[in-house]
């Protein structure tokens, strides 16, 4: 079996990720404020703002943040979850039975 190169969790192709979260913050922000204000005569600069803090907010959690405690938490507590398993003692498995011998 080809041993698969664990990659770091922030080397990763984001432009397709990070297209899908402005989507939905433009999506949310849009909904947002025609439904609290209606179209007003400064819709198009607090649209703007809105995307902004819902699109660093969102995308800051989800592409920096997680990834970021994932990261920590198993380069530090990762290796001791493999010592406890290695050290822990294997089970008997039964052996097939040997084949006879035509030895006689």
């Amino acid at each position: 079996m080809a041993k698969t190169i664990k990659r770091h969790p922030f080397q990763r192709d984001w432009r397709r990720d990070l297209l899908i979260a402005a989507l939905i913050s433009l999506l949310l922000a849009m909904a947002l404020l025609l439904y609290t204000f209606g179209l007003t005569s400064d819709f198009i600069l607090r649209l703007l703002n809105a995307f902004l803090a819902i699109f660093i907010l969102g995308a800051g959690t989800a592409f920096v943040i997680v990834p970021g405690v994932n990261w920590v938490f198993q380069r530090f507590f990762g290796k001791k979850t493999k010592a406890a398993s290695a050290a822990r003692p294997k089970r008997n498995t039964p052996r097939a039975p040997k084949a006879p011998t035509w030895e006689e």
